[in-house]
């Protein structure tokens, strides 16, 4: 995918050293606008954020792409495996606002060739209707591409891939114009930035979602494994699975006869219309209840400070996420400070 590269902040960090969640909310809470790549083998995904929040998602996967909520669950997906790298690139905030509809542009102008009209005068008509869009290239006589981004009728970022090497800004333009009037086909979208903040608003709130189940899981997970070598392998999955049954009628997407929650082989399933924050509640509470039941049972003799020594790892790595769902105050034997 042509992305305009900006300023660089961080570059081909190594995924399985880089705590990705920790970064994205480093770069909310510095309100950062830019945008973070991710590859991997084959794969290629940008996360958009303008002032700190996830505006708009892009994938590419052995050539299939994708937009929005899937594909920012990939790209999430992808930055916490192994053996990728991370890159983050901060831009303008007009650059970031056209790149919000990368993709989901309306073609107004499509398959235009330079045999019939040359790219310098397509660009000024389109500054005379104020456009507000992108234009993609393709030269004819090479693999060379490169793209436009413009913002009511004026050029704000451009990206030319010229034998395999990727340039970008606005100091490229009449390069890209010299090649493409030796032969290029044109065609030319429309973004509609209201319609793609409306869009953005719903993914954010979806990133959300995934960030809170990659915590929960990660903070289960790794309970699970201090508990099974204190004890009996599956003792946490059984007084976790216990206790949610037993607040049900406070908190009813736990009732396994609903089938709206699951935490199975290390994997958590959500599919209610609770909110996220009934779902920080309840686990923090059914979390809280597991460890006190384990940590009476006078075989689990060293429990307790092998959860606190793992919940001080966890909250060094979330931080204020912890704090954030409840499970600090829920679970102050182990969480609290």
């Amino acid at each position: 995918m042509l992305f305009p590269k900006g300023q660089p902040v961080h570059e081909n960090l190594n995924t399985s050293f880089t705590q990705f969640d920790a970064m994205l909310g480093d770069l909310k809470s510095n309100l950062f606008t830019g945008y973070v790549r991710v590859t991997a083998w084959g794969y290629e995904g940008i996360l958009v954020l303008d002032t700190g929040r996830v505006l708009h998602a892009i994938d590419e996967n052995q050539g299939v792409r994708r937009s929005g909520s899937i594909a920012a669950e990939t790209v999430a997906n992808k930055a916490r495996e192994k053996d990728g790298t991370i890159s983050v690139y901060r831009l303008t905030e007009d650059s970031v606002q056209v790149l919000s509809g990368l993709y989901n542009g309306e073609p107004v102008y499509k398959d235009l060739t330079s045999d019939f009209t040359s790219l310098d005068k397509l660009i000024e008509k389109l500054k005379g209707e104020k456009h507000t869009g992108y234009i993609e290239i393709q030269m004819t006589k090479s693999k060379d591409a490169a793209t436009i981004f413009e913002r009511d009728g004026q050029t704000i970022d451009c990206i030319y891939s010229n034998n395999g090497n990727v340039t970008s800004g606005t100091k490229i333009l009449p390069q890209i114009i010299e090649a493409a009037n030796k032969g290029a086909t044109f065609t030319v979208y429309r973004i509609d930035l209201e319609q793609a903040y409306s869009q953005g608003t719903d993914l954010a709130d979806s990133f959300v979602k995934q960030e809170t189940m990659s915590l929960w899981q990660d903070v289960l997970n790794r309970m699970e494994a201090i508990v099974a070598k204190t004890g009996k392998a599956g003792n946490f999955t059984t007084a976790f699975k216990r206790v949610c049954i037993t607040k049900a009628n406070q908190y009813p997407f736990l009732d396994p006869f609903t089938a709206e929650f699951e935490f199975k082989d290390g994997q958590i399933r959500f599919e209610s219309s609770a909110s996220l924050a009934q779902l920080n509640q309840g686990l923090s509470a059914c979390l809280a209840q597991a460890v006190r039941d384990l940590v009476a049972d006078p075989a689990n003799k060293n429990l307790l400070s092998n959860l606190q020594n793992e919940a001080a790892l966890l909250f060094g790595q979330y931080g204020k996420r912890i704090e954030e769902v409840g499970l600090a105050d829920a679970a102050q034997e182990i969480f609290g400070n």
